[in-house]
């Protein structure tokens, strides 16, 4: 299935009572390839124990009765498959957000286990692959190093292939903050999507191929995305992708009802000279974003008054979301 292009977002988020979100959405990209050959798409999120059971619990050390099959409309069949725990103990489960890599240690770039995604009904002529994972951060790691980035093997090969290209980071926002034992300052978490590709038009026939890779421990995993086309794209598919625009909150407005809508203006820093479209929300869960299109961020800082039906003053007092992504103008 082929997908159009979409411009980079930035999820972060303003609270009030609530210091972290626990919810996040997903930032996977679609993937857009050129030429007419024959594509593929699988897609996994939702991934978390209430959708799925038999996938165990904490700390992780009971292997996954069932392979997770693709469970995006319109993903073909693809599985995700559990290989390995911590050699410490614990390992990857279905939490109630996520795939977590549990462990009772707190160690920075400790493995956390290893997983796979396996397709055994490739595309015919299979030439590149594009894989996608959203991985939220764990004393500033995700995959663990220098061994646990992701590898391709093919046609059920014991050695791996290394991406062709450099991963890209196609989306990041920050979750909170950890102290770390290296400089002993509040450093940001990170949840990353990455993208890596593979060109394999120099090997035979494929007749299936598996990605595998390893986390570290208390990473945690919300989405992932596979693509596959039997044209080879020459170029990297996200190499003229951007960072998402790196906004900040610098003042918080007082909400005021003037008997039909609410209305509140707050002040954010960005890189100045740019044109934003930021999105608001109550409720990271829903799909009810509202959107203030072609924001000029000015000399870097500037105000934007988000505006709502009926008396949103206590709601708003309480926490509000956002997200940013550069305009189609820009």
């Amino acid at each position: 299935m082929k997908y159009s292009s979409a411009p980079l977002i930035a999820l972060f988020f303003i609270g009030w009572g609530v210091a972290i979100p626990r919810a996040v959405q997903a930032q996977i990209l679609p993937v857009s390839f050129l030429g007419s050959g024959s594509t593929s798409f699988d897609g996994w999120d939702e991934l978390n124990s209430a959708r799925l059971s038999g996938y165990g619990g904490f700390p992780g050390t009971t292997p996954w009765t069932n392979p997770i099959f693709s469970n995006i409309p319109a993903s073909e069949d693809a599985r995700l498959l559990r290989l390995a725990g911590s050699p410490a103990g614990g390992g990857p489960f279905l939490a109630s957000e996520s795939i977590y890599f549990g462990s009772f240690q707190q160690v920075p770039n400790a493995l956390g286990g290893t997983l796979a995604v396996s397709d055994l009904t490739p595309v015919y002529g299979l030439k590149t692959i594009v894989f996608q994972i959203q991985i939220g951060e764990a004393l500033g790691h995700d995959f663990y190093s220098p061994a646990g980035f992701p590898i391709l093997k093919l046609n059920g090969a014991s050695s791996g292939i290394a991406s062709s290209f450099s991963p890209i980071l196609v989306n990041r926002y920050q979750n909170g903050t950890f102290t770390s034992p290296e400089t002993n300052q509040d450093e940001p978490v990170y949840v990353n999507t990455w993208s890596y590709q593979w060109n394999i038009d120099s090997y035979a026939a494929i007749s299936s191929f598996q990605i595998e890779f390893s986390c570290v421990t208390h990473s945690q995993i919300y989405a992932l995305q596979l693509d596959q086309t039997s044209v080879l794209q020459a170029n990297q598919i996200f190499a003229t992708s951007s960072e998402p625009p790196q906004i900040r909150l610098l003042a918080l407005g007082t909400p005021q009802f003037d008997g039909v809508n609410t209305a509140i203006t707050h002040t954010f820093t960005a890189p100045a000279g740019k044109l934003l479209d930021i999105e608001s929300t109550q409720n990271l869960s829903g799909a009810n974003w509202t959107t203030k299109p072609n924001v000029s961020t000015g000399s870097g800082t500037f105000d934007v008054t988000f505006q709502a039906t009926g008396d949103q003053r206590i709601a708003w007092a309480q926490r509000m979301f956002f997200r940013a992504k550069y305009s189609q103008s820009q």
